[in-house]
């Protein structure tokens, strides 16, 4: 998504906005229903999973070609098994996905995965592994944003697949499964995590009995 319909002040004013992506009106109300989250905007009355937000405090750019840009830090938390674990998104967009969210300004990404992972699932105290940096254009998300850089983490050592896992307002489902599993799973895996398995499949993992 390109940013050339906000007025100017809207880029570097230092305020969080809400676009509508119909009529372009500020602001547009979240709201919750059936556990969908959406957004709706009281000037043209559009209903939409997403809109267009500039938040000063999460960490975006925009290309050479206009295109915005966020910074995402997701974590692989894999068990004895192999499996790994993933949830199925209340926000756009919606499907499988692993504990990830954006990275905020003056964070490591290191730090916002950790974040992340102890927000959404409410596992906390995991040494994480950094994985790979990925560029995943295409992969949109509820604030509007069409492509983020991934920093993709996983746990350095392997968990209890009894290990009581706490979903946030963001997740519900919480299910172990394979790579394969997940990809061949009926609610079907977001674009992002398709393109960061690549990355988790490539590098070699530590043997049963070191984790």
């Amino acid at each position: 998504m390109k940013l050339d319909f906000l007025p100017p002040h809207a880029l570097n004013d230092g305020a969080e906005h809400h676009y509508c992506l119909r009529c372009h009106g500020e602001p547009v109300e979240w709201r919750t229903t059936d556990g969908r989250r959406h957004c709706v905007c009281p000037a043209c009355g559009h209903t939409a999973d997403r809109a267009l937000v500039l938040d000063p405090a999460v960490r975006w750019w925009t290309d050479a070609e206009g295109e915005y840009w966020h910074e995402t830090a997701g974590v692989f938390v894999r068990d004895v098994r192999g499996r790994l674990l993933f949830f199925d998104r209340t926000a756009f967009p919606f499907g499988l996905t692993i504990p990830a969210g954006h990275v905020e300004c003056g964070e490591h990404p290191g730090e916002a995965a950790a974040r992340e992972l102890r927000e959404e699932t409410g596992i906390a105290g995991t040494r994480l592994e950094h994985l790979a940096r990925v560029p995943v254009p295409g992969d949109g998300c509820r604030r509007g944003a069409d492509a983020h850089l991934w920093h993709v983490y996983r746990t350095a050592d392997a968990v209890d697949p009894g290990l009581t896992v706490h979903l946030g307002p963001e997740g519900t489902s919480a299910v172990w499964l394979t790579p394969e599993e997940a990809l061949n799973h009926p609610v079907p895996v977001i674009h992002a995590v398709r393109r960061v398995l690549d990355a988790y499949r490539g590098t070699p993992l530590p043997s049963r009995a070191a984790g």
